[in-house]
């Protein structure tokens, strides 16, 4: 399949250029020992620990379900956004994912809350933009209640984002990567020392073309990453980060009303994998900027003590921006949520310009071990606050503009006069952590922790009506215990807390309290692990779980609706199982399967009770291997098999997506160019060109939408180390 050429040299990608050509010192590297460093390897598509899980245990002896996605993994199988990351695991799926705009998540089953969920070494950052994989060394997920980790979280999990750090040798390493239909990107990865500070820098400048009509962009992208040995036990870290992306977004489709009852019942067909209906001439894209700094000071107070200080801070503007379908007026009744039967489509002309969130955190913490009562303990304390601040423009658009079809799209006009009030608010936490893990016996173990929290919100329209503002002190505790009957093997049974926020959705015309911030419940985890460490490099587990989540509900046929928390209860149980690792010295493994029972157990509409979550399987299982061929030495092939079941469309079960499967794969070939280190690879995402609907998210002002498969594409990379 040729390659179109469309390549434009960006500021970025100059300086890039640039950056090759200036020479790279290791002098001074050796006075890095305090600081985290190590020699540039060869990839390691496995990962034995994780800082997610706050005990600074192995995975292997962690009673908690942890995946991490190395930089190396996500590169093996050419992941250059979450959507595509989150493939590799089972447990994990998309939620609203679309081109040209934000990505979400789902761990369990649960929707991950984009202010809360997300962390970045360790402190709170939020998942407002696009996220940017090119300076992050792993991806690390906690599966299952989080209140330990985050005080306020969703109860999929938590999303732990490590960057890249300065590394002993000096090195650089240019990538340009193509894909079919004419997208490109320049990448430059460099580590070097200047008088005793290692310096990382990476910097991409990226041209994103898809399969989507009029849905191409631009991203730049820089990060620099800085170590310095203040003294033999004590280092400092920095790290700073930029991002500017714009590209417009892709809107879904929705079911087609055949029966005329005003509601939207039937898969269209055929799969609309290409049909961009924010294509008007008056679209414009989704941009987002995002600047994040942080700053570390890491002191080894004696043999058994260490203390850590780190800030971070974060600041994001966005221009959310697009022609948007919602309903279909063109027939009586109206359908809502849907469309209706001949594919038509009401058009919004919806424009959100100059949105500003903040996201600010620090926290203080002692790691260490002590002896009491004749047992070893190995103790994390410490305090923490963060803050999160959105601020929108006083009046956004969302501005009726006419009737479309799917089968036939016509131009519309534009209608961008901002006349729809804001809601702009403020979030704040301050926290005290302790969890303690303890030797109770040669081959049993305890974990206990907990997090007190005092949570502040406030909300107020931007007129300065309906101001409203939420104090409320929450403690998270959660409690394990674990057995290893021999050295390779553990169980455990684990009890945990999270708490979550939920603000009403900014739409009068639906709500009564619109933009109304509601107390925050708990939720409750139970779940019990066996882990086995089968070979030095290979780590199979096991998990069931069970867990607990309160929601905020309304009346049913009632409008405007009134949303009361806590009102529904979700109840998801499952099994998880993977392997992770090395079979021997060929081949290397990362396998999941999820098998998930997710329910409603309350609600105000008895009809809901008992019905299956939507937007999620009962079983999903990926498989991805590696092989690297001994015939031909620095060659190595790989393919990513994914499948689910059906997952439910509507809330009363009577629309389901079909199973669908997805097999991707790919080639890498290590070798010398021109005396240098070079890697040049292949990869084919959806091999067999399978067309099918991959998500049906719900949102939450109750439209649901249907998102296709990505088809067949062929993306080539060639990689040089200088």
């Amino acid at each position: 399949m040729a390659f179109r050429q469309n390549f434009k040299l960006s500021p970025t990608a100059a300086a890039l250029a640039l950056f090759c050509a200036l020479p790279a010192s290791g002098q001074n590297a050796a006075q890095l020992a305090p600081v985290t460093v190590r020699a540039k390897s060869a990839p390691v598509l496995d990962v034995d620990t994780a800082d997610v899980g706050a005990f600074s245990a192995p995975l292997a002896k962690t009673p908690q379900s942890i995946t991490v996605l190395s930089a190396d993994l996500l590169d093996a199988t050419a992941s250059t956004s979450l959507s595509q990351a989150i493939k590799l695991d089972a447990s994990l799926a998309d939620s609203y994912n679309t081109t040209g705009y934000i990505e979400s998540l789902s761990v369990r089953g649960f929707l991950l809350e984009q202010g809360n969920n997300f962390s970045r070494n360790g402190l709170a950052v939020s998942n407002f933009t696009p996220l940017a994989l090119e300076n992050k060394e792993r991806i690390e997920v906690l599966k299952g209640v989080a209140g330990l980790q985050s005080g306020v979280a969703a109860p999929g999990g938590r999303v732990n984002l490590v960057t890249k750090v300065p590394l002993k040798d000096a090195f650089t390493s240019l990538t340009l990567s193509a894909n079919e239909y004419g997208g490109s990107k320049l990448h430059l990865d460099a580590n070097t020392s200047l008088s005793g500070v290692g310096i990382r820098v990476n910097l991409a400048s990226e041209g994103l073309r898809n399969q989507f009509d009029r849905a191409q962009g631009s991203r730049e992208f820089a990060s620099v990453a800085l170590a310095a040995a203040l003294s033999p036990n004590t280092a400092l870290t920095a790290d700073l980060e930029y991002q500017h992306k714009q590209q417009p977004s892709v809107p879904g489709l929705g079911l087609l009303d055949r029966n005329g009852d005003g509601t939207g019942e039937t898969l269209p067909a055929p799969i609309f994998s290409k049909l961009n209906l924010n294509n008007q001439s008056w679209s414009q894209p989704f941009e987002a900027s995002t600047s994040t700094a942080q700053l570390a000071l890491n002191h080894r107070i004696n043999t058994d003590w260490q203390a850590r200080l780190a800030l971070s801070t974060q600041r994001s503007t966005i221009n959310d921006r697009l022609a948007f379908p919602d309903g279909c007026s063109s027939t009586t009744p109206a359908v809502y949520p849907g469309l209706c039967a001949n594919g038509d489509v009401d058009m919004y002309d919806y424009r959100s310009e100059g949105e500003k969130h903040s996201a600010s955190a620090w926290e203080a913490r002692l790691t260490g071990r002590i002896s009491a009562l004749g047992r070893q303990h190995r103790v994390v304390a410490g305090l923490g606050g963060r803050r999160l601040t959105t601020d929108l423009a006083p009046t956004q658009a969302y501005n009726w503009v006419g009737i479309t079809n799917i089968y036939n799209p016509v131009a519309l006009p534009a209608s961008p006069t901002p006349n729809d009030l804001n809601t702009n608010s403020r979030e704040r936490a301050l926290d005290a952590f302790v969890s303690v893990s303890s030797e109770l016996t040669a081959s049993l173990q305890s974990f206990v922790g907990l997090r007190v929290s005092s949570l502040q919100r406030s909300s107020e329209r931007s007129d300065g009506s309906r101001a409203l503002a939420l104090s409320q002190p929450v403690t998270t505790p959660w409690a394990g215990l674990a057995w290893s009957p021999t050295a390779n093997t553990m169980a455990y049974v684990s009890w945990g807390q999270g708490v979550e926020l939920e603000t009403v959705p900014n739409r009068p015309s639906k709500f009564v309290n619109a933009g109304d911030t509601l107390p925050a419940f708990k939720s409750e985890q139970t779940e019990l692990g066996l882990k086995w460490q089968a070979d030095e490099r290979l780590l199979l587990t096991a998990a069931a779980f069970s867990i607990d989540k309160p929601y905020a509900d309304s009346l049913p046929n009632v409008a405007p609706k009134l949303l009361v928390a806590g009102s529904k209860t979700a109840r998801h149980r499952g099994l998880e199982f993977t392997a992770t690792g090395r079979l021997g010295s060929q081949w290397s493994l990362q396998a999941s399967a999820m098998l998930l029972d997710a329910k409603f157990t309350q609600a105000l509409d008895p009809e809901l009770v008992n019905q299956q979550v939507t937007n999620v399987p009962r079983l999903k299982a990926s498989v991805f291997a590696d092989y690297k061929v001994a015939l031909l030495p620095g060659l190595s092939l790989n393919a990513l098999l994914s499948g689910e079941s059906g997952k439910k469309v509507t809330s009363d079960g009577s629309v389901e997506l079909p199973s669908a499967w997805q097999l991707d794969a790919g080639l890498r070939y290590q070798t010398r160019l021109a005396g240098r280190s070079a890697q040049w690879k292949l990869n084919v995402e959806n091999l067999s060109n399978r067309s099918y609907w991959r998500e049906a998210p719900t949102t939450y002002w109750g439209g649901v939408y249907l998102f296709p498969s990505t088809p067949r594409t062929v993306r080539a990379s060639v990689t040089v180390d200088f």
